[in-house]
């Protein structure tokens, strides 16, 4: 049962919205998924029975929203996961939010509202009873009218922020409520997204969307003193598509990297590699052509040049750097020991200063020595049910299964009198269809509710049930 402190939190984001938000966003169904359709999809990932909590089916829906970048608006997508009942109907519970950012992709409708893998892990995060939302990022899914800003912190957490302003704005529409909590996850560069955004929410506590835990994972936190640094003094790199990728993104954010890409890659990929990132490529055609060692694709110390004090590049990279803010909620950061894409160095640098400074909320995870993809799926699970073990799930409550109660009521005017309840405890009203009418505390002595004709059941924490039929 949510607390109402939590209660009035979600309603003053909804009334202090901007009333463009109330027509800037929409949602397309996509697809609903029985109960048994995500035990399957458990089952061929070979997710033991009993890790995840599988209850509801689930709704996918594509939302469209607004989202600025440099000073544009952007129409961008994300996919929302709606727990639902075997109607189709959004389950009468209020839900917690899990924000989950997805990890480097290159082909524009690889984005989880879209084609994306990552976006089939949604089912599996909401069926417990959550509300899953996953940004495809600026540039990405139905954004096709920009570069997507690689690893650009500010954008990333803009991105799930702007989501999730979307998901309050589409409550009712929808049939959802929320909680008030708010969790956040991502793999790869995912961790790198879920770790601005979990700064953004501590830090912008206006937003109305406090972090209850953020489980980053395989996350390059450190870039200008770990990440970029250890991949550039490789001979050959596993991916050096990042490289190119980080330096077009950020070229296009902050404008001052370079004039011509020939001042840091020889030719022909000087003049090649920018159609590369058209969205339709994907990163392995990029890795094939860049193939070969590092000496033989950018130009002689042009990578020392990039990483030298005070140069535009190693500036953006200190910008982008993520690991110098002392987390007030838990931070349980995953990482794997053969990781050779993104380097584990990254979650102990992060974790070392952020308990140095303060923090008594943040962990790390050894999940062994793995590889990026081996470490993938793991991780993101083990992140799912930390984050689940927290998170208070939807527990709904349906006509059947209302049993005993201590509550009586008889229609009073203009609803209903109900007596029974302790003076404090808290209550829930549902309507015939299952959804979340109302919430509260109960008063001393009787209490009433305002209530039109039609079929309620409200739900005291204590005392039971009871249904109210009203002519």
């Amino acid at each position: 049962m949510m607390e109402m402190n939590r209660f009035f939190a979600c309603l003053l984001v909804t009334v202090l919205l901007p009333a463009s938000w109330a027509s800037a966003q929409n949602a397309d169904l996509i697809s609903t998924r029985s109960l048994n359709q995500i035990q399957g999809l458990a089952s061929n990932l070979s997710i033991p029975n009993g890790v995840l909590p599988l209850d509801f089916g689930v709704a996918k829906y594509r939302v469209t929203y607004p989202m600025e970048y440099l000073g544009v608006t952007y129409d961008v997508t994300g996919a929302m996961f709606v727990p639902v009942d075997g109607e189709g109907n959004a389950v009468a519970c209020a839900l917690p939010t899990h924000t989950y950012m997805h990890g480097t992709i290159f082909i524009r409708e690889g984005a989880p509202s879209y084609n994306g893998f990552e976006g089939e892990l949604g089912y599996l995060m909401a069926t417990g009873g959550a509300l899953t939302l996953m940004p495809d990022y600026i540039g990405l899914g139905g954004s096709d009218d920009v570069l997507h800003p690689y690893v650009h912190a500010a954008s990333e957490a803009e991105s799930g922020m702007a989501l999730l302003e979307a998901a309050v704005a589409l409550q009712d529409e929808l049939g959802i409520g929320l909680n008030g909590q708010h969790f956040v996850s991502g793999y790869s560069q995912g961790g790198h997204a879920s770790m601005a955004m979990a700064k953004r929410m501590q830090e912008d506590a206006d937003a109305g969307f406090p972090l209850a835990a953020a489980a980053p994972m395989s996350g390059p936190y450190d870039m200008s003193g770990t990440q970029l640094p250890m991949g550039m003094a490789q001979e050959q790199y596993s991916n050096p598509a990042y490289l190119a990728y980080t330096l077009l993104a950020w070229q296009q954010t902050y404008g001052n990297l370079f004039v011509d890409l020939g001042e840091i890659f020889q030719e022909p990929y000087a003049s090649e590699l920018p159609a590369m990132f058209d969205g339709e490529t994907s990163g392995d055609m990029i890795n094939e052509y860049l193939a070969g060692p590092t000496t033989d694709i950018v130009q002689p110390g042009a990578l020392e040049g990039l990483m030298a004090e005070g140069h535009p590049f190693f500036v953006a990279a200190q910008d982008n750097d993520l690991y110098q803010w002392v987390p007030e909620s838990p931070v349980q950061m995953y990482y794997c020991t053969l990781d050779e894409q993104v380097f584990y160095e990254n979650a102990l640098v992060a974790e070392a200063w952020m308990n140095e400074n303060g923090s008594t909320s943040v962990t790390t995870v050894d999940g062994g020595p793995l590889d990026h993809g081996g470490c993938a799926l793991l991780a993101i699970l083990g992140g799912t049910v930390w984050i689940n073990n927290q998170a208070d799930l939807c527990e709904p409550i349906g006509i059947e299964s209302i049993g005993q109660t201590d509550l009586t009521w008889q229609p009073a005017a203009g609803g209903a009198a109900v007596e029974g309840m302790q003076a404090g405890e808290a209550w829930t009203l549902y309507g015939l269809d299952g959804r979340v009418l109302g919430q509260g505390y109960a008063p001393q002595g009787r209490m009433e509710l305002t209530l039109g004709s039609g079929l309620y059941i409200l739900h005291g924490a204590s005392s039971g049930a009871v249904r109210l039929a009203l002519d």
